[in-house]
């Protein structure tokens, strides 16, 4: 009887234990997606000032030769080049924008059709559970995702197939591992933003150095 009960009060707390657990990282799941809508505003930054950009880059290219002795040769040159490497950082805060933006799109459209996969399953897996049980037999009726994750990966190319193999294995067991990638392509559109902005500013600062200096 004692074993019995002892046996109980483990079960108990491993319940307790597993309910925190997935309540924690519904919580901090929740939390990342609040994080998520900040993609939004930062891609809308970033396209106005590439826009922004552009259109200082033809003004500067079409009147260069008023401007030259305006800024002098080394101004030119030196707000050209921060405007230049302002554009680049754009054009890189749009690309970690779309991979981000992919990868959150196509996670949302998984997670759903997974869902409402499993719990069409979840009948039937009990209905062989109760059959198998009625015979004495013992089966292994979970979702063998193993498998899934392998048919998936078998067409697609090598390289992706070895990227993503790579970040599945590297972050095994992590259970936030659905949002690894995303989070660090937002942290990366949010660094080239920023610099974008940063190097926008420098060209306009170096618009009013140098002409002072001359």
């Amino acid at each position: 009887m004692a074993t019995t009960d002892h046996e109980s009060i483990e079960a108990l707390v491993r319940w307790n234990e597993l309910s925190r657990a997935n309540v924690e990282n519904e919580l901090v799941s929740t939390m990342f997606e609040g994080a998520f809508k900040a993609h939004e505003p930062m891609d809308s930054f970033t396209t106005w000032l590439l826009a922004g950009s552009g259109a200082v880059a033809s003004f500067f290219l079409s009147n260069a030769d008023k401007l030259i002795p305006f800024l002098g040769k080394t101004g030119f040159l030196t707000a050209g080049v921060l405007l230049c490497l302002s554009g680049l950082f754009g054009l890189t805060s749009k690309i970690f924008s779309l991979r981000f933006k992919t990868a959150n799109e196509a996670s949302n459209a998984l997670q759903a059709a997974f869902i409402s996969k499993l719990k069409a399953y979840e009948p039937t897996e009990q209905e062989i559970q109760s059959v198998a049980a009625s015979h004495g037999v013992e089966l292994e009726t979970e979702v063998r995702m193993h498998r899934v994750l392998e048919q998936f990966f078998s067409i697609l190319p090598r390289w992706v197939r070895w990227v993503a193999l790579r970040q599945i294995r590297k972050n095994v067991g992590h259970p936030q591992i659905g949002y690894i990638s995303r989070v660090k392509s937002l942290h990366a559109q949010g660094i080239s933003a920023f610099l974008q902005a940063l190097l926008f500013i420098a060209f306009l600062a170096a618009g009013f150095i140098f002409p002072a200096a001359i």
